[in-house]
């Protein structure tokens, strides 16, 4: 099985040679997204600057969505979870520069996350903070008790206290993953 889905990239790179007009780099990210900084990778076994940067950048991008993605022998990790697991990868595994950039690209805590608060709340990631990551803007979906909230209320974290001895103090304790709590993110943005 593992054999037949490596030739994914080879059935691919069949398609785009023989359409018209496709980018080299293109090309080049199509055949590369595979391989891995430390050459561990397929089809080529390239390592390195080797790879082309492309092929470097669509592989941390699928990466993330295979973690993100709920698979027939893999559940879905939260997008916290998952950036906190390349960060982990990278240097030997991706490119630690590119890394570095998905992860201010994305947040800690990516649009569209799930996450749960230390009052026991649930919420979605609605903005980013550019200069405090774990402190983004959040639309409140369920209560302490997880039940669903009547108005989606807004908080910004970066406007309220994240001090632990503050009876207001908010602030993420996890990452959750797509559908938990019978959540879709994917009803809450049009």
């Amino acid at each position: 099985e593992r054999t037949m889905m490596r030739k994914h990239v080879e059935l691919g790179m069949k398609m785009v040679r023989t359409t018209p007009g496709v980018n080299a780099d293109v090309i080049a990210m199509i055949e590369g997204h595979h391989e891995r900084h430390d050459g561990s990778g397929y089809p080529k076994g390239l390592a390195g600057a080797d790879i082309p940067v492309f092929g470097r950048i669509a592989g941390l991008i699928d990466s993330f969505d295979a973690m993100t993605t709920k698979r027939p022998y893999a559940a879905a990790k939260s997008s916290y979870d998952a950036i906190r697991e390349l960060n982990g990868l990278a240097g030997p595994t991706f490119q630690r520069e590119l890394v570095e950039q998905f992860v201010q690209a994305l947040g800690m805590f990516p649009t569209g996350s799930l996450v749960q608060l230390n009052t026991g709340e649930v919420a979605i990631v609605i903005e980013q903070n550019r200069v405090r990551r774990l402190r983004p803007k959040l639309m409140l979906l369920l209560n302490s008790d997880k039940v669903p909230v009547a108005a989606h209320d807004t908080i910004d974290l970066r406007k309220v206290p994240d001090a632990g001895s503050n009876p207001g103090a908010r602030w993420i304790v996890s990452g959750l993953e797509p559908g938990a709590y019978g959540l879709d993110p994917k009803d809450y943005f049009a």
